[in-house]
């Protein structure tokens, strides 16, 4: 599949399938910051970030997968949520670890294969997920405890502030939140992101399922940074947010 680049200038094609295809993707997706969280997602026209299937993977295609994968490869960690991994059988990234972020601790049908390296695996929650954790999820993994918020109840929600600050301690700077709904929700309600790479397929699904929830967001203003079309009609955008609004 071929993408062609149209912002801020228009171009030469690249092939996904080259064998320089991922250097040039690379040099269009660079972070220009050592400290770095990007929310990447992909839609539909009409604002779905579930396919037919009632997952991503039937609004993906291989232009959609190779940036993905160079995303990935920029990123120290990849961020999901329970219920994204339950759902969407996330892979282990091929160089960046993978953050399971759960509050109760339920990832029963977690489709991640128990071969795992030690150390690639991230499952961080409060305390009382802990237990629900091992029981229900069999891939080598660490668990790390994160505290709630200051005064809030100790079954409260995770504090995604925590969460970052955590893995940051943890000498993994750049960060990639590819879902669920309320963590990204969380991320862009604290200030905490720094640009949303946004993927565009062209499909009108016509159901729910945006990619935000029914989260109300704060006003951020974004600047487009790059924009690719693919030889579909499918779009790449990467869009600066401005954290001081």
């Amino acid at each position: 599949m071929i993408v062609r680049p149209v912002h801020p200038v228009c171009g030469d094609p690249i092939e996904t399938t080259d064998a320089d295809a991922r250097d040039r993707l690379s040099a269009i997706y660079e972070p220009p910051a050592s400290d770095w969280l990007r929310i990447n997602l992909i839609t539909s026209i009409d604002g779905s970030s579930r396919g037919s299937d009632g997952t991503s993977e039937t609004l993906s295609n291989p232009a959609d997968r190779a940036i993905l994968g160079v995303i990935r490869a920029q990123s120290d960690i990849v961020l999901v949520g329970a219920q994204t991994l339950r759902a969407e059988g996330t892979l282990l990234p091929k160089t960046a670890r993978l953050a399971v972020l759960t509050a109760g601790g339920d990832l029963s049908g977690a489709r991640v294969r128990d071969d795992v390296e030690p150390g690639r695996i991230l499952v961080m929650g409060p305390a009382r997920a802990e237990a629900a954790v091992r029981r229900t999820f069999s891939a080598p993994h660490e668990f790390v405890v994160l505290d709630t918020a200051p005064g809030a109840p100790p079954d409260g929600p995770v504090d995604v502030r925590v969460v970052v600050a955590a893995l940051r301690e943890r000498g993994l700077r750049r960060i990639v939140s590819e879902g669920g709904p309320r963590i990204a929700a969380q991320l862009l309600s604290a200030g905490l992101v720094d640009e949303l790479c946004l993927s565009t397929s062209p499909q009108m699904i016509g159901g729910a399922g945006g990619p935000f929830g029914d989260a109300a967001l704060p006003a951020l203003p974004a600047t487009l940074t790059s924009l690719l079309i693919d030889d579909s009609g499918g779009l790449y955008a990467r869009w600066r947010l401005s954290r001081s609004a």
